[in-house]
């Protein structure tokens, strides 16, 4: 395929993780929860793996420590560990995190995303997680760290999960990282072809993001439509496999076409940029795709810079 040349190494964004889905065990509403269920679960035990300070929280690079309070709350609890830069989770907003959380009456890990290696992605508002993540993680902008404390009538209440990890009433602890978000405004681009071919890079940005640079090193997010200027026809886009079907990959490692490699440089978070591609940054006399892409052609993408970081484990 095209995208197989075009893109060398892509990381597939599949994870199934029952303990966060409300289909993977019966989600309670606050109404299901009674005040005398919730008198069974009165104080957290501390976290038997750690211990304050063993871990800078701050530091997006380390799988955090969760360390758990004295006494459960009632309420939902938000705390910004660290504020992102990027776009702001809403209702409807595709979002990439990692993750860990702790039962708040054990203080053990039941799950985290750092320990498989790949990252959870839902959509946020749509009941497909439990609700102190659909209310916990609104507002919250790319490139953050947050600290939910979720009482059991906003996790898995008085059933706890279908899979016996988190028992009834439990109130649970999670630190999330919000690693990249597809925004419910964000729809696929149009593309204006130039009239003649590219002899040398040209960089334009359509929209300037608010988010971090891209530096060589960082894992990058993005979706993308690419054009052949000879013909002015599209030969791939990453929109028309679906908003959730974007690409990740390590820029500055060879794993996409040097036109990318470059022109993807101080691109920020939210950003949309144009790259016209000179054939010799792409993909030469050889051209590709089974003459999908002809020789010695000018390639033209308008990239969307859904993410950035460089703590993909």
């Amino acid at each position: 395929m095209l995208q197989d040349r075009l893109f060398k190494i892509i990381v597939a964004l599949v994870c199934v993780v029952p303990v966060l889905s409300s289909c993977g065990g019966e989600e309670a509403s606050e109404s299901q929860v009674t005040s005398s269920e919730l008198q069974l679960a009165t104080s957290c035990a501390p976290a038997p793996s750690t211990s304050a300070g063993e871990v800078d929280n701050t530091d997006l690079n380390i799988k955090p420590s969760i360390q758990t309070p004295s006494k459960p709350p009632v309420d939902l609890e938000v705390e910004d560990i660290v504020e992102g830069s990027g776009p702001e989770a809403s209702a409807g907003s595709f979002l990439v995190m990692q993750y860990v959380g702790v039962s708040c009456s054990t203080g053990v890990q039941f799950d985290a995303s750092w320990d498989r290696g790949q990252p959870f992605s839902f959509e946020l508002g749509a009941g497909k997680v439990i609700k102190g993540w659909d209310e916990g993680i609104a507002g919250m902008a790319v490139g953050g760290r947050r600290l939910l404390t979720i009482p059991p009538g906003k996790a898995y209440g008085s059933s706890g999960s279908g899979s016996g990890s988190i028992g009834p009433n439990e109130t649970l602890l999670f630190i999330v990282d919000l690693l990249a978000l597809v925004p419910t405004n964000l729809d696929k681009p149009s593309v204006s072809v130039p009239d003649g071919p590219a002899s040398e890079m040209i960089i334009t940005d359509i929209a300037e993001g608010e988010g971090s640079e891209v530096q060589s090193g960082d894992i990058v997010y993005v979706h993308y439509v690419g054009y052949s200027q000879s013909t002015n026809t599209q030969f791939d886009a990453s929109w028309d496999r679906g908003r959730e079907q974007y690409i990740i990959f390590p820029l500055g490692q060879g794993t996409v076409i040097d036109g990318w490699e470059e022109g993807l440089l101080g691109m920020k978070v939210g950003g949309r940029r144009e790259l016209v591609i000179p054939p010799d940054l792409a993909y030469g006399q050889d051209g590709a795709g089974e003459g999908i892409i002809a020789p010695d052609e000018t390639l033209v993408f308008v990239v969307d810079l859904l993410g950035a970081n460089a703590f993909l484990n």
